[in-house]
């Protein structure tokens, strides 16, 4: 008995890493969004040049366009324990985002076009759960980090079209803990707000040939600049969850894409994204508790695909998608207060399986862009220390999008 009770003790400091924190930079594939978010090759319809800026040649008039979501985040996890037993816990949130405003001027052969996008925005709601299923502390991240963005789109000929944007990165993302622990705890806290900007370039070249086309887009790496600010209650209980520094570097790696679109069968646009995403290592800490430390960075390879079906006699398009993400960090380290534990097993990097559909609405010279898009992570973790902990656990979001553009 003497030495189960010594193991809970041991194990109450023992990290639920929960969800994996969404670090992907975003792309608005407008038109494109109910099919995978795919959009890279859009030359049937005009889409965004946040996702290529060569896109922007194909504008024949003056654009304003703009899009808002809705997200709700369901998080699900069943742990078993061989001394205490089984336990669910489930969570829940909606949130509500602008994504993007733009406006675009063509000329004969070239483009202008400026636009705001929301690039990246992750959230997370989590709780730090004892072997003994009590919560020791609630904690959140979120924020915005937005891009204002200038892009240049020109067309040599019928068949290339290209492009190059610049973008000016800023934004907030905050990440505060509050202490539980059956209320013994509930004056004990610790945040931290972090202040991002940066700069980068994008180019973007799409060929046309008959019925197919081929695009390809190469964003260079930067450093986003991190400014953290630190703020803790009298009792500093969760000082260890702090970074060491008040300002670093987030590396952003080197990304290349390409695509490929075909419309030769009647009533079908068939549409297929790959990206890669070379990541590096980098001294930031986004947010305080999930990682347990300092995440591992890893390279992301992202596929994405989508079709359209309308028919002559079809009013609204019918538009499907499918886009496999994975998370581009794992962790299998948990550093606490006066214990480390690295005894965890299964804790490759975690894929995100997207699933969409929509239509599009066409009035006169105002087109709407519906999409829903559900999205599903699963993983499984394992401890032994000394007993076995067997974590499965579930991630959801489910979100809706509009996306309007006019024709002025």
């Amino acid at each position: 008995m003497r030495r189960q009770f010594l193991s809970i003790i041991i194990l109450s400091g023992v990290s639920l890493f929960a969800q994996n924190l969404d670090l992907l930079m975003k792309y608005n594939s407008g038109y494109y969004a109910s099919m995978g978010g795919t959009g890279l090759v859009s030359v049937k319809h005009i889409s965004s040049m946040d996702m290529n800026p060569a896109e922007l040649s194909n504008y024949s008039s003056m654009n304003l366009s703009g899009s808002l979501s809705a997200t709700y985040y369901g998080y699900d996890l069943l742990r078993l324990s061989s001394l205490v037993g089984e336990q669910f816990s489930n969570w829940n949130a909606c949130i509500y985002n602008f994504d993007h405003a733009s406006f675009v001027i063509p000329t004969n052969h070239l483009s202008f076009g400026i636009g705001i996008y929301r690039k990246l925005s992750p959230h997370l709601i989590n709780k730090k759960i004892a072997v003994t299923f009590s919560d020791l502390f609630a904690q959140e991240t979120n924020g915005d980090v937005y891009s204002v963005t200038f892009g240049l789109g020109y067309k040599p000929s019928n068949s290339v079209s290209l492009g190059i944007s610049f973008s000016k990165y800023f934004g907030e993302l905050k990440s505060i803990i509050r202490g539980e622990n059956h209320d013994i705890d509930i004056d004990k806290w610790v945040s931290m707000e972090n202040d991002l900007s940066g700069f980068n370039f994008k180019c973007g070249l799409i060929y046309v040939h008959s019925n197919w086309s081929a695009g390809f887009t190469i964003e260079v790496p930067f450093k986003m600049k991190v400014k953290t600010s630190k703020h803790i209650s009298d009792v500093q209980k969760y000082k260890y969850l702090l970074p060491h520094y008040d300002a670093t570097d987030w590396h952003q790696p080197l990304v290349i894409a390409s695509g490929v679109s075909y419309y030769g069968i009647d009533g079908f646009l068939i549409e297929a994204d790959f990206e890669i995403r070379k990541y590096k290592s980098s001294d930031v800490q986004i947010n305080l508790f999930e990682f347990g430390g300092l995440p591992i960075w890893q390279d992301v390879k992202i596929f994405r695909i989508g079709v359209e079906y309308k028919p002559a006699d079809w009013n609204l398009p019918l538009k499907v998608g499918y886009a496999v993400i994975p998370q581009l960090y794992y962790s299998n380290n948990s550093i606490g207060l006066s214990n480390n534990i690295s005894s965890y097993q299964n804790t490759d990097q975690n894929i995100k399986h997207s699933y969409t559909v929509g239509t599009t609405l066409e009035l006169n010279k105002l087109s709407l862009d519906f999409a829903i898009d559900y999205s599903v992570l699963k993983w499984n973790r394992t401890l032994i220390a000394p007993q076995i902990i067997e974590d499965d656990y579930k991630e959801k979001n489910i979100t809706f999008s509009i996306f309007a553009s006019l024709s002025l």
